[in-house]
């Protein structure tokens, strides 16, 4: 293994002909001041001249009167605050920060947004003013590479429990991502295992979308998927959620889920070509479980004539034995085994089982000829209670914690130049979702249930002591300053 190295920037050249307007290109954000205001990407948030975007990039702004033809030198990547100065008094200085791929709408991929905002606009950019030539070398980064996280912490994402309720001025309804700030956080994406036309966004962060494969609920939830995948173009579709698990999962034999993945992937694609489809994540990655895998790859490929088409490979990574008839994950659906690995209540929180999990999967994906795909972690955590974990809560809760730290590190900085992907620096995982933001914990009383939730499921204001540790590792990741308040000294001792 190996920490992945660090990336030059890049320079491109962008030969444009501009008519009439002050112009400020970024790597993937396009604003234009004319007479009659600004006009802004979807994906940025403009306010008295200041563009608020999520991916830094050294940036070249023309004012034109008349037609001219320009280079616009662009630096890639970029991370920081600087200026651009426009040179004339009607547009002195404009501040660019932060990522372009922060707010909620997609942009087309491999689309840009300069050229997929002037052919929707007939080719003009308001104010009267025109554009044309080549854009190509604003091209957005391709997700999942190195180029495409500005900062580790766009890696990390929650799952958000959606069927949790809260009372807001008296009026209970089913929670929203918005009643947590998780800006306390600092993710880059969420889950709520649903599929939503309009799915928040705070902050920017990414919205995987989930279709469920459940029999009760597909073919049904696709009535309205058209809709949908039109409405956020280049996103990230999972088809299913742990499809062949039992006990209120997918259920689905592998032949089964070949088949509803053929369906799903024809619809989304045939819609939005540019969309990303992974499969959906299986509970752990072990051998029973690939059994599975190789069994839907095999019958998609007999039943279809051609290899399945996988853009994201995705895994679930929940430490639970896999016994017939008893607790954990069961055997998967149309096997026939009756035990797979008997990991212990203990192991549910071993970090080296996760990382032994992790490296054979990436085995597997190479020896089946998928080093050159992405991988996700789309949920994994600490399902068993503390005082499972240990002989009494806090001593379980510093397990958890220990276990939530330690897997960081492993997913934030294993590489390896034989097992990993090389479009991210040879990374194992290029995101992980840690479960959950507000799961309620296990009721004995009616064995529901699972550990580890980052805020407290009853009050979305309180965070628990998972959430403090989480929030303290990101700060540390991205370094922040540690405060350090004065001690007062009263007779004699610290206070």
């Amino acid at each position: 293994m190996k920490t992945p190295s660090h990336h030059e920037p890049e320079e491109a050249i962008l030969d444009l002909t501009i008519t009439g307007m002050n112009l400020v290109f970024g790597r993937s954000a396009l604003v234009i001041s004319g007479v009659r205001g600004l006009l802004s990407s979807q994906r940025g948030m403009i306010t008295n001249g200041l563009t608020r975007t999520n991916r830094a990039t050294p940036t070249t702004a023309i004012h034109t009167q008349g037609g001219v033809s320009v280079s616009l030198l662009v630096l890639k990547p970029y991370r920081g605050i600087y200026a651009v100065l426009c040179g004339l008094p009607v547009a002195a200085a404009l501040v660019l920060w932060s990522s372009a791929s922060s707010a909620g709408s997609a942009v087309p991929q491999p689309a840009l947004f300069a050229s997929w905002q002037y052919a929707t606009s007939g080719g003009r950019f308001g104010g009267g003013a025109t554009l044309t030539g080549d854009v190509s070398a604003l091209a957005q980064p391709t997700p999942f590479t190195s180029e495409y996280y500005t900062a580790p912490n766009e890696r990390f994402g929650v799952g958000m429990s959606p069927g949790i309720t809260v009372s807001v001025n008296g009026t209970v309804r089913q929670v929203l991502i918005t009643d947590y700030d998780i800006s306390e956080l600092h993710i880059g994406w969420y889950s709520d295992w649903l599929t939503t036309r309009e799915p928040l966004c705070p902050g920017g962060i990414k919205y995987a979308q989930v279709i469920l494969v459940r029999a009760g609920l597909y073919p049904t939830n696709t009535l309205e998927l058209t809709a949908t995948v039109a409405a956020n173009p280049g996103s990230l579709w999972l088809i299913g959620n742990e499809p062949e698990g039992k006990y209120g999962q997918g259920n689905r034999t592998p032949g089964e889920y070949a088949d509803i993945y053929h369906h799903l992937h024809t619809l989304v694609k045939g819609i939005d070509p540019t969309a990303w489809i992974a499969i959906g994540g299986v509970i752990e990655p072990t051998p029973l479980r690939l059994q599975w895998l190789d069994m839907v790859l095999n019958g998609y490929e007999s039943r279809f004539g051609e290899a399945m088409p996988v853009d994201v490979w995705n895994i679930h990574a929940q430490i639970l034995q896999e016994k017939a008839g008893s607790w954990g994950a069961e055997i998967p659906a149309g096997l026939t085994a009756t035990e797979g690995r008997l990991y212990t209540l203990l192991d549910n929180a071993d970090p080296d089982i996760f990382r032994q999990l992790v490296v054979e999967f990436r085995q597997w994906m190479k020896d089946k000829g998928f080093e050159n795909k992405p991988l996700i972690i789309s949920e994994y955590g600490v399902l068993m209670p503390s005082d499972y974990l240990a002989d009494d809560i806090p001593s379980g809760e510093q397990k958890v914690i220990e276990f939530m730290c330690s897997t960081f590190d492993f997913v934030v900085h294993a590489a390896d130049p034989n097992l990993g992907y090389p479009a991210d620096d040879n990374r194992l995982v290029q995101q992980w979702l840690w479960y959950s933001l507000n799961s309620q914990p296990y009721d004995p009383a009616t064995g529901r249930g699972f550990n580890g939730a980052l805020f407290s499921h009853l009050d979305p204001t309180q965070m628990t002591k998972f959430g403090v540790a989480f929030r303290e590792y990101m700060h540390i990741l991205l370094g922040y300053p540690r405060v350090l308040l004065p001690v007062v000294m009263r007779g004699g001792s610290p206070s």
